[in-house]
């Protein structure tokens, strides 16, 4: 899971500077709620972003991450299993290749199986568009095994359809059906299969909502395991566009690394922003999901945000964090949540620097503080705050250096100081310094190299 990652990182990098004109990349989000004893949420997120585009071809790196969910109670989320795909590759038109690491972990308890593939796809026109066309689009894939863990496999075969009918006078509602199958061939072999009707809604700019009703059948030995009725809502964004300056914003960052003793990094965020209500206020979630080694956590922030200067905005969120092993036992789930007061640059967390300086470059930063709710790290402080800064020079080229420093303080503590580079198509690659006192790792300090994607 890791490993390959990082390839895709490395190969992002390397081809960065060959890069030409693109389109942009695809995102997707969605929350449904799962009709089984075993499960009662399951979230995705996935993307896909491209690296270069020589040829012709497009050049990309994708993720998907699907986190099935036991329960959600006391501020606090009982996750199960954590299925993935990472996937490199390169497509001409209709046509793709790639190679791909599929697999699961169990969360805080033993269990994982992967297969690492080679294969191709064909996918119709329009396959990927956020808001989706009239008539028919599908996708199917096929590809041998070329290593496995805990799974004997000899092929992945995949394959999506949907059709969809746009209605309405402004025809920004779109009804129909889709479809999708997973399997695996070989000894080890079965498919999962998903099926259902939805209806999207048009949000401008090759976006959607939508809300779709699905039947799982789950039969492939890297999946669920469960049968059951999904019922939930999804938010997509096709190719990036010129001028998409209208919200709602889907956005985000990739990234991967490693650290001292040989410690793997990786990360999946997705944000979304609304359209502005209220004499200028918009709602933002944000999901964000990381593995550190065996420790996997993930940052939840719900709130409303208001522009004002020209680079600023303030607002309010709802700050939750929760601590996971991967593939071990692990009786004590942690977590920490905060009702908080923030005021931010318009370029934090961000690939592009918000308040410039002129001669010295430019800042952005971010304050948080407020009450705490809860907390498994024993409540013996009221408030919680963190923030943090970078200063990064003016440009050379295409490319910027920096210097950062965020910390967390309140009932946990975190630390982190970071040497970069700001380079072209989203990219930051640094050198990042980290003590993060809610790892389970004995060793909660480290020093990693990181390259992140943002999108």
């Amino acid at each position: 899971m890791r490993g390959l990652a990082l390839a895709a990182i490395v190969l992002g990098c390397i081809t960065t500077a060959a890069a030409g004109d693109d389109t942009g990349g695809y995102a997707r989000g969605s929350l449904a709620w799962f009709s089984t004893d075993r499960y009662d949420l399951l979230g995705t997120m996935s993307v896909e972003l491209p690296l270069a585009s020589p040829g012709g071809w497009r050049v990309f790196a994708g993720a998907t991450l699907l986190t099935a969910i036991e329960k959600a109670t006391d501020f606090t989320f009982v996750v199960g299993q954590v299925d993935y795909t990472l996937a490199v590759g390169a497509r001409l038109g209709a046509f793709e290749v790639f190679v791909a690491e599929q697999g699961f972990e169990r969360v805080d308890e033993a269990g994982t199986a992967r297969v690492r593939v080679a294969g191709g796809a064909w996918e119709s026109p329009g396959f990927r568009d956020g808001f989706p066309r009239d008539g028919w689009a599908g996708r199917a894939s096929l590809a041998a095994v070329w290593e496995s863990k805990h799974v004997d496999a000899d092929a992945v075969a995949a394959g999506s359809v949907r059709w969809m009918r746009r209605v309405g006078a402004s025809r920004g509602i779109a009804l129909g059906v889709d479809a999708g199958v997973d399997a695996l061939l070989g000894p080890d072999h079965g498919a999962d299969v998903l099926a259902g009707p939805r209806v999207d809604f048009d949000l401008g700019g090759d976006r959607r909502f939508g809300l779709f009703v699905r039947w799982l059948e789950s039969d492939n030995p890297l999946g669920l395991g469960v049968d059951g009725l999904l019922a939930g809502f999804d938010l997509g964004q096709g190719p990036l566009v010129a001028g998409r300056l209208v919200p709602p914003e889907i956005s985000g960052h990739v990234a991967a690394g490693g650290g001292d003793g040989g410690r793997p990094l990786c990360g999946l965020d997705l944000r979304v922003d609304s359209p502005a209500f209220l004499r200028g206020f918009y709602g933002e979630i944000e999901v964000d999901a990381n593995v550190n080694g065996d420790d996997l956590f993930y940052l939840y922030d719900v709130g409303l945000a208001h522009p004002f200067a020209k680079d600023w905005r303030a607002g309010g969120f709802f700050h939750h964090r929760s601590n996971h092993l991967l593939n071990q036992a692990n009786a004590t789930v942690t977590s920490i949540n905060v009702l908080e007061a923030a005021v931010e640059t318009a370029g934090w967390r961000r690939a592009e620097p918000g308040v410039a300086l002129g001669r010295l470059g430019a800042i952005d930063l971010s304050v948080r503080a407020g009450w705490l709710v809860d907390s498994a790290f024993g409540e013996d402080t009221p408030w919680h705050a963190r923030g943090g800064v970078r200063w990064s020079t003016p440009p050379w080229g295409p490319v910027r250096a920096y210097l950062s420093a965020a910390a967390e303080r309140g009932d946990v503590e975190a630390s982190a100081y970071a040497l970069g580079m700001l380079l072209p198509r989203g990219w930051d690659v640094r050198v990042e310094a980290l003590h993060d006192r809610q790892l389970f790792a004995t060793d909660q300090r480290g020093i990693y190299g990181i390259a992140t994607l943002r999108y």
